[in-house]
């Protein structure tokens, strides 16, 4: 690999990783702003703002667990995720946090990233930095996931009916890659 390459990956991967940092720190800054009667009444749709951070936190751990396989040299399952499943998948995961107490599943979203951070360091500035590597797609979709949400909630603080659509999948696909 020529060292041009090389040292283009690191800034894409620093650049990725610094957009990883900034979505998150904008959605928990959201997440802060929200009032204490937002934590269990339903503000988007039928979701709590506990529901959100319950279903972004599920989110991240199944992107670790992607990261995981994929450093064992394993293709990642949620790279065959059927999305025609996802509203079901969503329901069930939201449904599972929803006798856990706020403050839990504000700290799971605080662990989640933690873990991932930790296994992302062990991957090299190609397979973050290269687009459409498989660790690459997998941490642009948790920014645009992470963009998706603080921009509900947003819109909700500003008491706008409407959100942004969101641009990528939250799901990364396996159309045209190069693992």
């Amino acid at each position: 690999m020529a060292e041009e390459d090389t040292r283009s990956f690191a800034d894409e991967r620093r650049r990725l990783l610094g957009e990883l940092d900034l979505e998150r720190k904008q959605l928990v800054r959201n997440i802060e702003t929200c009032r204490i009667r937002d934590i269990d009444r339903p503000i988007i749709g039928e979701w709590s703002l506990k529901d959100i951070v319950g279903h972004v936190s599920s989110w991240e751990a199944e992107i670790v667990t992607a990261l995981r396989d994929a450093s064992e040299g394993r293709r990642p399952g949620l790279l065959d995720f059927d999305e025609s499943t996802t509203d079901t998948w969503n329901a069930d995961h939201v449904e599972r946090k929803r006798s856990l107490n706020f403050w839990s599943v504000l700290e799971q979203l605080k662990d989640g990233r933690e873990r991932l951070l930790e296994l992302l360091a062990d991957f090299s500035n190609a397979d973050v930095g290269e687009p459409g590597r498989v660790p690459n797609r997998l941490v642009a979709s948790i920014v645009e996931h992470d963009r998706e949400h603080w921009h509900h909630v947003a819109a909700y603080l500003a008491g706008m009916p409407g959100v942004r659509e969101r641009s990528l999948a939250s799901v990364p696909s396996d159309a045209g890659t190069n693992d």
